[in-house]
Parts: structure tokens; C-alpha cells; sequence
């Protein structure tokens, strides 16, 4: 008897933390804030990559441009994925998901640069296309290991940053 209510007691233990757990991680992640400045952040909360854009508004076919940084681990990560040619390009988002949840992204091979040494970036590119769009940052080509390019994340900021913020730049 007393193994069945120790077994009764845990499951209702569990299921009294399912449901906050589902609550918790639905809400983790709202819509996307638009800025002009956003960071990512590593598996351990620390900074990973930062990028920001001057002007958020710009017609059709002039030149923006997006400056940033790579921290320590970013670079490490980049030098491996790249082979040394420490290669980063711009990616573009839609502004809503797809209905399935997922925000596809497109690789900007147009808008790629080299990061400096000290791990700062400028990319200066110009959009034929009009319209509001998101704006991340991944790794250029892999140069890696067959594992590392086939399993690997390219990715450095993605539509989701720290604070949900997002890199929002219209091109009118």
C-alpha cells in the first residue's frame, strides 16, 4: 500500500508540473521586437554575436549598412566552420512565420564580408526589394569537416535574439 501511494503522490506531483511547464516554455518566445541593434547569446548567456544597422528606412537600392562583432566563442566557432576565411553573410526573414511556426531564411551570397581580427564586421549591401524585412547573420561557406557542415548551425543571429529582439530594416 505504501509503495502505491508513494507511486500516486509522484505522478500527481508530475502532472501538476506539466501543465506550468507547457505554459512556460509557450510564452519563452513572443513576437519578434523590432530594433536597430540586437546580440545573441551562447549556450552559457554569454554574448555571442552583435549587430546593429544605421538607418531602419532606406529606398530601394541604396546602400545599407550593418557593423558588428563576434565574441570569443563565435570566432572560435567561425575560424572552424569557415577554415580561416572567417566568411559571415546576412540572412533575411519574412517578418511573419510560415503557418507551421517557422521562420525560413534566405542567405544574402551578395551581402557577405570578412570578419577583422578583432572580431568586428561591416557589410554594406543594397535591396532591390521593398518592403519590411528581419535580418540575422550566419557563417559564410563551410570549409569544415564533413560532420561539422552537415550537422552543423551556421548561424550567428537569427530572427530571434536576446529579448526577442529583431533586426528590422524597410526598404521602400
Amino acid at each position: 500500500m505504501r509503495k502505491i501511494t508513494t507511486i500516486l503522490a509522484s505522478a500527481i506531483m508530475l502532472a501538476a508540473t506539466i501543465p506550468f511547464v507547457a505554459v512556460s516554455s509557450a510564452s519563452a518566445v513572443g513576437k519578434p521586437v523590432p530594433a536597430s541593434s540586437v546580440c545573441s547569446l551562447d549556450f552559457r548567456d554569454k554574448t555571442y554575436a552583435c549587430m546593429e544597422v544605421k538607418d531602419q528606412r532606406v529606398p530601394s537600392g541604396d546602400t545599407v549598412t550593418f557593423t558588428g562583432s563576434l565574441f570569443a566563442r563565435a570566432q572560435k566557432n567561425l575560424k572552424q566552420w569557415t577554415k580561416g576565411d572567417n566568411i559571415v553573410c546576412l540572412t533575411r526573414y519574412k517578418t511573419k512565420p510560415d503557418a507551421d511556426g517557422s521562420w525560413p531564411w534566405q542567405t544574402l551570397e551578395g551581402a557577405c564580408t570578412t570578419v577583422r581580427k578583432n572580431g568586428q564586421f561591416t557589410i554594406n549591401a543594397e535591396f532591390g526589394i521593398k518592403g519590411n524585412h528581419y535580418y540575422g547573420l550566419e557563417m559564410g561557406p563551410c570549409r569544415g569537416s564533413k560532420g561539422l557542415c552537415g550537422n552543423g548551425d551556421p548561424g550567428l543571429i537569427g530572427v530571434y535574439a536576446e529579448d526577442d529582439k529583431t533586426l528590422l530594416v524597410k526598404t521602400t
